[in-house]
């Protein structure tokens, strides 16, 4: 017997015969290949596809055998192309976002006409790519949000003009950037200024542009606090205190601005006074409302000051007293404007007098007063600044005797009706004596459209506190009241979509979010309502969209939400998603708004 290693006993372990060889003359055999994907032909049969071409099937029935090589899911090149195609349908979805988002070239209506006229995908995709300045090439590679962002924004950085050219020196040592600097004061005066004007705008701009740090009308602390609050209107990468932390935007400037504070001296100087009514509103911006409720007794007490020393101080301006008093005016009418609403929406009794002493501006119509959106997006606007000054002042002591009557004495536990419904008609009474210039229109700014706001406010805030003392008529007051709160919330509601439709959400004022929330909880108490129902979800997607970006939108937002976790009431199709899904805040952890914004009794949380 052989050995077990022999090379023949491995050999009966290794081969085996094949009776194939043996009738092939030898030759070693081959296993058929699977077909992977079956011909058109055998797929409508449905029988079995053994490959070839033609396949044996289609032989035997002599039909014709044709395969589809893209159904075969298993070939690379198949798969790429799928791939590539994939990849130019996001493509083109990311395009579309950002048309919409950032429409400052009012492109919406040309999408929407194109995409309604069967215009080809690749039309369309073609369109996108030249309108926001990218290159464009038959293989449209798929670019990250970021990478695609960033391009977008520097190809709109390279052709951004500001409208007001300053300089950076001496006045921040933030940054040495004048062009940024300008930016961002263009930012201040287009969005913030037009609805919280306290500042004149021509002889901040003569000061800033000459530097001398001993200006009258400039200074260090002014122009850090209001770069602080433009940074919120900004997508600059430098308006972050720390790159790529949203959480850290415009604090380098408010840090520079709260030193210079600190060194300010005890004497009122006009610019001290004017940087108040800016840092309460940053407080408000990143959701600080103790503080902000701390600095508006600081801006109560400059306030008085300013009125008590008005005289002196515009002495002491010599040559230019005149403009001297025009600035104190016009600083004293927008913070007064600014302090009413406030003390409104986070119930405080008042504690500056009443003005009374103060004239009103010349309703001139000058045709150099106009109002231009910036980034460029539509033609300018007349502002008629001054008769918006008096219509927001005028409104501003009705607000302001409302909240003395409401809040200022603590022993008035009920709340009279008819002292209610006097306010109301004296509200009425306003608005019917405005100017036509700044009564709503098609032509309307954003301040025109903020101060209307401001009066749909508060007719929601001051009937939320009334409760009717008989059981006679007490059904017809629920019902009159129900009516005018739902119908000033749906107004609050239609201003908001019509400044959208117009220009950035990221530009509407921050007083809106307030007016959004008080809005909401309102037409929550009505959601039967055919018309409520849609007001409350236009306004959810504003103050959504706003609490992505803004600290204080988010922590109203997170109010809304709570409330109607609350009660067992259906929300319309939409917002029940946006609402349960808040946007996180980006970058380090932040508390959400600290207030209950104000809310009056009639919405308990």
């Amino acid at each position: 017997m052989p050995p077990r290693n022999s090379k023949d006993s491995r050999m009966l372990f290794t081969q085996a015969p094949d009776s194939t060889s043996h009738q092939t003359g030898g030759a070693p055999s081959t296993r058929a290949k699977k077909a992977t994907t079956a011909c058109q032909a055998c797929q409508k049969r449905k029988s079995k596809c053994v490959g070839g071409e033609p396949c044996e099937p289609c032989q035997k029935a002599n039909t014709e055998c044709v395969i589809n090589a893209d159904n075969d899911g298993r070939r690379r090149i198949i798969l790429k192309r799928k791939i590539e195609s994939l990849e130019q349908d996001r493509n083109l979805f990311e395009l579309l976002v950002e048309g919409i988002r950032n429409d400052e070239e009012r492109q919406v209506p040309w999408i929407l006409n194109m995409i309604r006229s069967n215009v080809s995908l690749d039309e369309i995709r073609l369109y996108l790519t030249e309108s926001q300045g990218t290159s464009h090439s038959h293989n449209v590679q798929m670019k990250s949000p970021t990478s695609s962002s960033k391009r977008f924004m520097d190809v709109r950085r390279i052709s951004d003009i500001p409208l007001y050219e300053v300089p950076a020196q001496p006045w921040t040592s933030v940054t040495i950037d004048g062009s940024f600097v300008s930016h961002l004061v263009s930012h201040y005066f287009t969005w913030q200024h037009s609805t919280l004007n306290w500042i004149d705008r021509d002889l901040f701009l003569a000061d800033m542009r000459v530097g001398k740090l001993d200006s009258r009308f400039c200074s260090p602390l002014l122009v850090n606090i209001m770069l602080a609050c433009a940074c919120f209107y900004s997508d600059y990468p430098e308006v972050f205190a720390k790159p790529d932390d949203p959480s850290t935007r415009g604090e380098h400037f408010l840090e520079e601005a709260m030193q210079h504070l600190a060194m300010e001296e005890d004497r009122l100087r006009l610019t001290t006074l004017q940087a108040w009514g800016d840092i309460y509103t940053i407080a408000c911006i990143m959701g600080k409302d103790r503080v902000a409720s701390q600095y508006l007794v600081r801006i109560a007490d400059c306030i008085s000051q300013a009125m008590n020393n008005r005289q002196r101080m515009i002495s002491e301006a010599n040559e230019q007293a005149p403009e001297m008093a025009r600035s104190i005016d016009i600083a004293i009418f927008g913070l007064f404007s600014q302090y009413s609403v406030a003390i409104l929406s986070l119930q405080k009794g008042a504690t500056v007098t009443r003005p009374t002493t103060l004239e009103y501006f010349p309703e001139i119509h000058d045709p150099d007063d106009i109002w231009t959106p910036y980034p460029p997006q539509g033609e300018p606007i007349a502002a008629h600044t001054n008769c918006l000054k008096n219509g927001l002042f005028d409104q501003g002591l009705i607000t302001w005797e409302i909240c003395d009557y409401l809040f200022g004495d603590e022993n008035n536990t009920r709340v009279d009706p008819e002292i209610i419904n006097t306010f109301h008609q004296r509200f009425e009474i306003w608005a019917e004596k405005l100017p036509q210039c700044i009564k709503l229109g098609y032509a309307s700014t954003p301040g025109v459209m903020e101060m209307h706001m401001r009066y749909h406010n508060a007719i929601l805030v001051m009937f939320g506190f009334v409760t009717p003392n008989t059981k006679e008529g007490e059904s017809t007051m629920k019902d009159r009241i129900k009516s005018l709160r739902t119908s000033s919330a749906r107004h609050i509601g239609t201003i908001l979509s019509q400044f959208r439709s117009l220009w950035p959400v990221k530009c509407m004022p921050m007083t809106a979010m307030r007016y959004a929330t008080i809005a909401l909880l309102t037409l929550f108490e009505d959601l039967d309502d055919v018309q409520n129902q849609r007001a409350f979800t236009d306004i959810v997607i504003i103050l959504r969209a706003l609490a992505s970006r803004w600290q204080f939108a988010k922590g109203l937002l997170r109010l809304v939400q709570l409330t109607t976790l609350k009660q067992d009431t259906s929300l319309p199709g939409g917002t029940v998603a946006m609402l349960r899904d808040l946007p996180s805040s980006s970058g380090k952890h932040r508390r959400d708004s600290d207030s209950a914004a104000g809310l009056p009794p009639a919405w308990p949380l």
